[in-house]
């Protein structure tokens, strides 16, 4: 079975910085930290899995409205090569999927992710930069279920996998603009908690990331960042042991801001 992902991951708040980087003798940190509003869409085809009564994917859409928070830091040698960590997790949030389930309040809702990037930039005279960059990145996404309307707690998406990418950045309004582009091959599973619990995979995932975003820096160490954040992926499932073949659709939106500390 295969996924087709479009998603963004935060690369171009890294490019913004790296003119004055590439200045620094025995490599620069930046240690970086914001929020960003969120909003979350899963939705399921008509050939999604039905089990019977209420537990019923088919033509299905759970949404969930939620803040992320995001974290990261960054090294840059004196040469251009880079390394960066970042980590994004939900806040406090609930989704809509089991709303027609009686007597079923909202559930908790997850989305977590990892990334690990590497690359190299090369500055320009006037300020520009571009960069060619891979990493590799994990996320987790938890829809909790109704219980005990349901015989299992929750349904779990967990992905990994390796990305490759350019981007830029280019000086403007006493700032820096910045994008990026990449592609990615991704694995993911499907899984809920019930007996017997059911499971699927989904895998040889090609995909596609866009990105951008303007940084301010008010003095030599400290800044700020805004980024916009989109995101789809369409999951092919084939047909296993308790369903047949169907297609889920997840689309991610966001739009942050983030303040840096470089050292």
């Amino acid at each position: 079975m295969k996924t087709h992902r479009i998603g963004l991951w935060a690369l171009p708040f890294i490019f913004a910085f790296f003119p004055a980087a590439a200045q620094a003798q025995m490599g620069t940190f930046r240690l970086y930290a914001g929020v960003a509003p969120t909003t979350y869409k899963i939705s399921f085809d008509q050939n999604a899995p039905n089990f019977g009564g209420s537990l019923n994917y088919s033509n299905k859409t759970a949404k969930s409205s939620y803040t992320a928070a995001n974290i990261g830091l960054t090294w840059a040698s004196p040469k251009g090569i880079y390394v960066d960590l970042a980590a994004s997790q939900s806040l406090s949030a609930t989704h809509d999927l089991w709303s027609s389930v009686p007597n079923a309040p909202p559930q908790d809702f997850s989305h977590d992710s990892y990334t690990l990037t590497g690359g190299y930039s090369h500055a320009f005279a006037r300020g520009a930069s571009i960069s060619g960059f891979g990493g590799f990145i994990w996320s987790n996404t938890v829809l909790n279920a109704p219980n005990p309307q349901f015989l299992f707690g929750k349904d779990k998406f967990d992905s990994h996998g390796i990305f490759f990418g350019v981007g830029g950045g280019y000086p403007a309004l006493g700032g820096q603009f910045s994008a990026s582009v990449a592609i990615a091959y991704m694995s993911g599973k499907w899984s809920d908690q019930g007996t017997p619990a059911y499971n699927n995979h989904a895998d040889n995932t090609f995909g596609f990331s866009l990105g951008g975003g303007y940084t301010y820096k008010f003095s030599q160490a400290w800044g700020v960042t805004g980024d916009i954040r989109l995101q789809r992926y369409n999951y092919d499932f084939a047909t296993s042991s308790v369903t047949t073949a169907y297609q889920v659709s997840e689309k991610i939106a966001s739009a942050g801001v983030k303040l840096s500390y470089q050292f």
